[in-house]
């Protein structure tokens, strides 16, 4: 009986490959298979696989055309016969070395259908790093046995530090999307917001090679890649939003703030060409109700000399209204897009500046309350915005 089908796509990965099988030979855990996965490697990589399957007899070996890590894994799950679903990359490690069988152990005693573990960080010299993730609460570091909620997992990342009932995956058709890039959290999205509650055990398992992984930002080096990686975030965010998993969703819109604020792609034109594609999808805010920062990544969204500026500010004002629980307001534009212009130009007064003083108590001092209810009630936030972005799109 194969208790766990650990799954490895490998592209080129002949300097790796030994190295990461000797190091799945050492687990306890002895009823398992590695399914390699050939994603139609140029290099030497299959000869190796093949010599290191007759050494191994666990090893099992797949070979398609080069169709992307995400493809490969879907032909692994497909082509498994473990109770277990785990995954490994061609240039990574598992760590303690009775991870799997203590994860196995724990899992199929309570008959779950996901059991978590932690995840170290591997330096190019080899040796076993801290974990930062833990440190900035991306997701949960596990103390003990016990279970959690998904909701508590945090945003759906390191997929790989877990493990994965089959028929659980193969009961609500879960997969890895056919994208380029950021195959990794749109699955673990759709595992979090299925799964009923997550086992978790106090073992590292996983050793994420940082410094052969080079991150996101080198990876997503191309256009088709850009526009994979944006896609994820969208797919990601509309899980995660239709299961109502708000907070989760949150997070990890802010994580795409950071990432676009990245020193490498803050000027990156056509990176943002396809933000704007992605996300300006019949005027739906994917960012409503999250906070000013959100507000001040849409309205960079918008390119400089686009006048829908003053139309996304409306919307996000619309959102934080929506959060006060003020609904069916109209918001003349006109009108808003003065006050904004009056809101915008600073260290004025009566004195120095008299029109504006005017205009800006005309408007906030206005009869017309479903005019100015909006602007008044949001004028702090309105302010936050604005002083982040002038010069800069107004």
């Amino acid at each position: 009986m194969v208790k766990i089908s650990v799954i490895m796509p490998v592209y080129n990965g002949e300097k790796y490959l030994e190295k990461t099988c000797l190091n799945l030979s050492k687990q306890t855990l002895t009823d398992i298979e590695l399914i390699c996965v050939n994603d139609g490697s140029t290099d030497n990589s299959l000869n190796i696989l093949e010599k290191l399957a007759d050494k191994y007899d666990f090893i099992k070996i797949i070979n398609q055309e080069n169709q992307g890590s995400g493809v490969a894994r879907n032909n692994g799950i497909e082509n498994a016969i473990g109770e277990y679903i785990a995954f490994l990359d061609a240039d990574d490690i598992y760590v303690d070395v009775d991870a799997l069988e203590k994860m196995y152990e724990y899992g199929s005693k309570h008959d779950a259908d996901m059991v978590g573990a932690n995840q170290k960080r591997v330096s190019i010299d080899g040796n076993l790093e801290d974990n930062f993730n833990y440190k900035q609460k991306n997701y949960t570091y596990f103390s003990d046995y016990g279970v959690i909620s998904p909701q508590e997992y945090g945003i759906p990342w390191a997929f790989y530090k877990n493990i994965f009932k089959r028929s659980f995956l193969n009961k609500h058709n879960i997969t890895f999307p056919n994208l380029k890039r950021g195959q990794d959290p749109v699955f673990l999205a759709e595992v979090l917001t299925k799964v009923n509650q997550i086992y978790v055990v106090c073992t590292d398992l996983y050793g994420y090679n940082y410094a052969l992984g080079g991150g996101a930002n080198s990876k997503v080096n191309d256009y088709n890649k850009k526009l994979d990686y944006m896609n994820h975030y969208k797919m990601t965010f509309k899980i995660l939003d239709d299961a109502h998993f708000t907070e989760i969703s949150n997070s990890y819109k802010k994580q795409l703030i950071t990432y676009l604020k990245l020193k490498n792609n803050r000027n990156d034109k056509e990176l943002f060409e396809i933000v704007h594609k992605i996300f300006e999808d019949d005027n739906k805010t994917y960012f409503e109700n999250v906070d000013e920062e959100i507000i001040y990544l849409e309205l960079c969204l918008v390119n400089p000399e686009n006048k829908d500026v003053y139309t996304f500010l409306i919307e996000s004002v619309k959102s934080q209204l929506y959060s006060m629980n003020i609904n069916n307001i109209q918001i003349n534009p006109v009108i808003f897009k003065k006050y904004l212009e009056v809101l915008s130009v600073t260290n004025y007064s009566p004195s120095t500046n008299p029109e504006m003083c005017q205009l800006r108590d005309e408007i906030e001092n206005s009869n017309s309350w479903k005019c100015t209810l909006p602007i008044r009630l949001t004028k702090n936030m309105t302010i936050k915005v604005l002083k982040k972005i002038k010069n800069k799109v107004l």
